[in-house]
């Protein structure tokens, strides 16, 4: 249903005020927004409408709206997908929270209307073993009732804990899956190719970027040069607060 439909049907109140919620939690979402924004906003709404009964009767709970209610929904909605595909992939990546460990695992499949993904589970990593990555990988995807036959490919980092070829997390999905194709991150064989190639340049990198720097930073005048070089190029300046 569309946005209009759902507000100019012959609902009831409730309804309406569930339906403005999740829109106002869907888009706020959508645009990175933060949870203490959206209640801000949610409150203001309530104070310059205060005459209309919808704005009113809005409650500003945005993190309970977000994953209580949209975040169980389009993860039903897309593992339901994701069991009729007829084949799928994975994608992980670990990443730190403050001192948290997190583990999000997003698949991508082929659907009525193209290429989808999404985000499948989002849980707490602390054991970065591959035995570790395969178990839990797995128990979300057998948990989710996901047919372990159609995953065709896995995507990781290029680490040896994921890809290595004696022990890493896609030998062991290989041992279940013959078939499988290990997807690898171009970004980080870049890097790889970059770092190693610096050892065979006939001049110190690291040097002359400090050099290039010290340049700039110890004159106010070519600070302002090299800024309005950037405005000619019409690019953004990113300025390097440390070094």
């Amino acid at each position: 249903k569309t946005i209009d439909s759902i507000f100019h049907s012959t609902i009831s109140e409730l309804n309406r005020i569930s339906a403005t919620e999740a829109v106002l939690m869907f888009h706020g979402v959508k645009h990175c927004h933060s949870y203490l924004s959206q209640s801000c906003t949610t409150k203001l709404t309530k104070k310059c409408f205060s005459d209309s009964i919808l704005p009113k009767n809005i409650i500003s709970l945005a993190h309970e709206t977000a994953c209580n209610v949209l975040a169980p929904a389009f993860t039903k909605y897309l593992v339901k997908e994701l069991q009729s595909a007829a084949y799928f992939s994975i994608c992980y990546d670990i990443s730190n929270k403050r001192n948290e460990k997190m583990l999000p695992i997003v698949a991508q499949y082929f659907s009525d209307f193209g290429v989808k993904h999404g985000i499948i589970e989002f849980i707490e990593q602390q054991d970065e073993s591959a035995d570790g990555l395969f178990a839990n990988i797995k128990y979300v995807l057998e948990s989710h009732e996901l047919e372990l036959e159609k995953l065709c490919s896995l995507g990781s980092d290029n680490t040896n804990v994921n890809v290595g070829n004696k022990h890493s997390v896609f030998s062991l999905f290989n041992e279940l899956i013959p078939l499988l194709v290990q997807g690898n991150c171009y970004c980080h064989i870049l890097h790889n190719s970059v770092k190693h190639e610096h050892d065979h340049l006939l001049f110190d990198i690291e040097a002359a970027i400090l050099k290039i720097y010290s340049h700039f930073c110890r004159s106010s005048v070519r600070s302002l040069e090299l800024t309005k070089y950037f405005d000619f190029i019409d690019q953004e300046q990113k300025v390097i607060k440390y070094m």
